[in-house]
């Protein structure tokens, strides 16, 4: 990136929109929407910007359908900027176009198996297809949330280049979008999930293995600076990716009395209930309970870089704990 803060995001627009096949940089002094100064303001996500037209260029190039892909990434800028300033979305949002655009230039086959592009590091989806003859496909879906799965196998019809599959409430549509496999919903299409935040829709790249994007807790919202980043990966070592793992939906709940300016955010799973509690104030300071499982056994974990509380929780930590106690007795291990 130029020092003088000339930045590449504005061409993936142009790219779309003109059919260039060059980067075209612009000055971020003349950002207007929230997402171009959000873009702009974080060093990260600018780079991930840059990373992001260069991978688009090289795959535009190769794609067996370029103007497809035009048209898709159209489709992913309004979905970008509906993240506005948000940069724990855009992180995200980038992360998963970056995955999808590095299998975009593959060749296409109904014969292969394919991983989903995870919105979050508990979601994940398999998917085998085997064409039977011209005109269908069978399918096999595995899909997880948190502690949650299901399970859909049936045969889908070709129709207008796509494949369908109708089976009572339930309808899917298999749409080849160069190298990748979008599974869709249609509007009108009814009920289609395991049920239980358990879903067989999203975008799937050919992969043996589930794919594991680089989410952190930039990505989740959790830390919002760098140096937030760094003093969390400080704190919990190990138990860092383990938090990352777990934080499935996230709730903000009511501030701690005893820390000013402070945010306190619960975590759950679906399937697997409560799993910790992440309280953060100024100055990068944090105070963590983890719910681990070590050797089958359940206990929480309790860490703070705020040396006076290592010894004893703030009253919004006491109050979760309390209400997990009268479902669940969990030890607490007060962190070094």
């Amino acid at each position: 990136m130029f020092i003088s803060n000339l930045r590449h995001m504005v061409a993936l627009t142009c790219l779309v929109f003109t059919g260039a096949i060059h980067a075209s940089s612009f000055d971020c002094a003349s950002a207007v929407s929230k997402t171009e100064k959000a873009v702009c303001s974080d060093a990260q996500i600018s780079a991930l910007d840059d990373k992001l037209a260069t991978l688009w260029r090289s795959t535009l190039a190769k794609v067996a359908n370029a103007k497809m892909l035009k048209a898709d990434q159209r489709q992913w800028l309004k979905s970008r900027n509906a993240c506005g300033d948000s940069t724990a979305c855009l992180r995200r949002a980038y992360l998963m176009r970056l995955a999808e655009l590095e299998h975009a230039g593959q060749p296409f086959s109904w014969h292969a198996t394919w991983q989903l592009i995870p919105p979050s590091a508990s979601t994940s989806a398999t998917v085998v297809t085997q064409r039977d003859d011209a005109t269908h496909i069978s399918f096999d879906i595995t899909a997880a949330e948190g502690g949650n799965s299901g399970d859909l196998t049936g045969i889908a019809e070709f129709k207008d280049g796509k494949a369908v599959f109708a089976q009572d409430e339930c309808i899917l549509v298999f749409t080849p979008v160069n190298g990748v496999l979008d599974i869709s919903q249609p509007a009108a299409g009814g009920y289609c999930s395991a049920g239980l935040g358990v879903y067989y829709t999203g975008r799937f790249v050919a992969a043996q293995q589930p794919l594991t994007l680089d989410y952190d807790l930039l990505s989740l919202g959790l830390a919002r600076t760098l140096m937030e980043d760094q003093a969390l990966r400080s704190l919990l070592g190990e138990d860092y990716q383990r938090l990352v793992e777990k934080s499935g939906s996230l709730m903000s709940a009511d501030a701690s009395k005893d820390i000013p300016g402070n945010e306190v955010t619960e975590m759950s799973m679906r399937g697997l209930g409560a799993t910790g509690v992440v309280m953060r104030a100024p100055d990068a300071r944090y105070w963590v309970l983890l719910v681990t499982n070590d050797n089958g056994q359940s206990r929480l974990r309790y860490y703070t870089n705020v040396t006076h509380w290592k010894t004893h929780l703030p009253d919004a930590l006491q109050a979760w704990y309390d209400r997990m106690r009268d479902h669940l007795q969990l030890p607490v291990d007060f962190m070094p």
